[in-house]
């Protein structure tokens, strides 16, 4: 029964590891730019909701519950149209305490039909095309760290289906009715497809900073058995470069980071971790550190 009950805490204290190592993120609204508001949903919405679930099924970061966001935009009398800018959505994430934000637009979200037999009788071609673009935020810097488009397009060829078929209006966008429709399935893969291009980028990956360093040249970072790091491991000091802004907006543009050396694992505690420098020199209380 001891072993059994070993067995099991290990395994629990395995998951926590494995969880607290995962990125924390929270999807935005997205900005609805395709002009279609006759539908009798919110497009930007819906999507958001989508992508939250898409997020949370490749099991490879952790996803904040959008009433949670709205909760903390409605506290900090943000708007909730979708259209956010990075340093909004950066300023939102580290009330959140996420590490990234995912903010965007849907571009493209519509039907079209023809007729494939003469004279304009016959069986009928329909197609639904979802177009997203969609961009990943750093709440530490407000700097975008990955970006990508997704696209969906369905079809069918029919003699005979519905509109609801097609395209259904002033139903749920999570309803089956939407759902099963050619819309829906064409949105579903415009949404899988973008997740999948940035998932690598943000999932499982923790990135910290260094906390302090001892008269030895001991270095310690905000990380420890919380976030699953092992002693032997290797991380990379990054230091942020000159902030670059837009004249015309004042937008952050991010910032050229430069590598300055690395540090191996010696020590970890719960909540933190002491290294030793490999490589490199000048490391510097509040760089960021990296899993190499």
């Amino acid at each position: 029964m001891k072993k059994v009950l070993f067995a099991l805490s290990m395994m629990l204290v395995f998951i926590s590891y494995a969880v607290a190592a995962q990125s924390r993120i929270a999807v935005m609204k997205l900005e609805d730019k395709t002009g279609h508001h006759e539908y009798g949903y919110d497009i930007g919405e819906g999507v958001a909701d989508m992508m939250v679930t898409e997020f949370t099924n490749t099991k490879k970061v952790r996803v904040v519950e959008r009433a949670e966001l709205e909760t903390v935009m409605k506290e900090q009398n943000i708007g909730l149209s979708g259209a956010v800018n990075a340093q909004t959505a950066a300023q939102l994430g580290k009330i959140l305490g996420v590490q990234y934000m995912v903010i965007g637009s849907v571009n493209e979200f519509g039907t079209k039909s023809s007729n494939l037999g003469a004279f304009g009788v016959g069986v009928k071609s329909h197609s639904a095309n979802v177009g997203l673009d969609i961009r990943i935020i750093d709440t530490t810097n407000a700097e975008v760290i990955a970006a990508a488009t997704g696209q969906g397009k369905k079809s069918t060829k029919a003699v005979d289906i519905s509109n609801a078929d097609i395209l259904p209006t002033n139903v749920s966008m999570g309803s089956p009715e939407f759902s099963s429709s050619l819309v829906g399935k064409a949105t579903r893969e415009a949404v899988q497809d973008a997740v999948s291009k940035v998932i690598d980028k943000i999932g499982g990956s923790w990135q910290g900073a260094v906390a302090a360093i001892a008269e030895d040249g001991t270095i310690t970072i905000n990380g420890g058995e919380n976030v699953g790091i092992a002693a032997g491991d290797i991380f990379k000091v990054v230091r942020k470069g000159e902030e670059i802004t837009d004249p015309e907006t004042g937008e952050s543009l991010g910032s050229e980071d430069k590598t300055i050396g690395e540090i191996k694992i010696v020590e970890v505690k719960p909540k933190y971790s002491k290294a030793k420098a490999v490589s490199g020199t000048g490391i510097q209380k509040s760089d960021k550190v990296e899993k190499k």
